[in-house]
């Protein structure tokens, strides 16, 4: 709008009618609204158009003005552009890492048309609770309370990590281990006698597999659907059930579909109850594999090959040093032998799942999955 130019007379240089035209034209022409006492103002048919070719001096110039040009956008060169910064790779979990390899590792069982032939064997050894098992499993370690009765049961994998923890200044499940003992065989009561069997048939029908199944239990699965892995399956357990009560417990897994074959009886171990658990599990370990050296291999060659699981770092430790150091000292003894050694326990805050191979000058190195036996 110019400044000081009146509206109406605005109106009459754009060719419309004077205000009060404009009023009585549409007051006239409306048509009524039914419900409504008055007539709703609409605009008349006839309402011209705005003409932009205006006569007045004062505005035709600057209306008439060329418009400024506006430049075309440049074309950004493909190097210049901005790209998304490339997403971090995923850390690998390395018990799922583990547990791939568990599996890998156990290479099915050789069998040819003479049962009795020679042939290079896989043979497994495992722990059960926290590492067959998971935190779930209902059998549980008993602590009391220093001067008293009171009891703070404690899942086996639990146990494996705070065992060294017991009378120092440690919260755990809400208390102060500090206040906390263990007391000999009233500590660890469930596991003597048919417990095994019972905790294993309650955990099968009751619990998510998740909750009850632990990271070396696809290899066990794997090993006992396999009638050779199964005769060469070896359990090392700080259980204090005798082997007939630890094959209970598998008869049953057997009679629920989850497997096909039963270890032997005589491959069973109970260590517990020694003291030194982590100790009579290597001086076991070193026998079976005493006892794979000596079987012959077969027309196939190769080697025979022995894998352990264990949750507890202690015993992961003394196995891969008491080995390692048998091997230093006997160099050749175990020639025919593969070994490989896992550690599965997730719940401990100083190391990390892991899987390696104890070489023949006793050194170690990374186990690689899908390496030859």
């Amino acid at each position: 709008m110019v400044p000081g130019l009146p509206i109406f007379a605005l109106l009459l240089l754009l060719g419309a009618p004077a205000p009060a035209q404009v009023l009585t034209s549409v007051r006239t022409t409306a048509a009524p609204v039914p419900g409504l006492s008055a007539p709703a103002l609409i605009a008349p048919a006839g309402f011209p158009s705005p003409v932009l070719a205006l006569t007045a001096p004062s505005l035709a110039p600057a209306l008439a003005a060329p418009a400024v040009a506006i430049p075309a956008p440049v074309a950004v060169p493909a190097a210049l552009r901005p790209t998304a910064a490339p997403a971090s790779p995923e850390r690998p979990n390395p018990l799922v890492q583990l547990r791939a390899a568990l599996v890998d590792w156990l290479k099915p069982g050789v069998l040819g048309d003479d049962a009795s032939a020679a042939a290079p064997v896989s043979a497994y050894v495992l722990d059960l609770d926290g590492n067959a098992f998971g935190p779930g499993f209902p059998t549980k370690i008993i602590l009391f309370k220093k001067g008293g009765d009171r009891e703070l049961p404690v899942p086996t994998a639990h146990f494996a990590v705070i065992e060294k923890s017991i009378g120092t200044d440690f919260a755990y499940g809400g208390v102060n281990l500090k206040d906390y003992e263990l007391r000999g065989d009233a500590s660890f009561r469930e596991f003597f006698g048919p417990k095994f069997e019972a905790d294993l048939r309650y955990a099968v029908e009751n619990l998510p597999a998740s909750e009850w199944q632990g990271p070396s239990w696809p290899a066990l699965v794997r090993a006992l659907n396999d009638p050779v892995l199964a005769a060469h399956t070896y359990v090392l357990t700080a259980r204090q059930h005798t082997s007939e009560q630890l094959l209970d417990g598998f008869r049953y897994l057997r009679s629920a579909g989850l497997i096909r074959y039963l270890p032997k009886v005589e491959n069973l171990h109970g260590v517990g109850g020694t003291r030194r658990t982590a100790e009579r599990k290597a001086e076991l370990m070193a026998e079976f594999v005493d006892a794979l050296q000596a079987s012959p291999l077969g027309a196939g060659g190769g080697r025979h090959a022995i894998g352990f699981s264990d949750d507890t770092w202690e015993n992961f430790e003394k196995m891969r040093d008491a080995l390692a150091a048998i091997m230093r000292r006997e160099p050749g003894r175990w020639s025919k032998v593969k070994i490989v050694l896992f550690f599965t326990g997730s719940n401990d805050l100083s190391h990390r799942p892991e899987a390696i191979v104890l070489e023949g000058d006793g050194t170690t190195r990374p186990y690689l999955p899908g390496e030859p036996r």
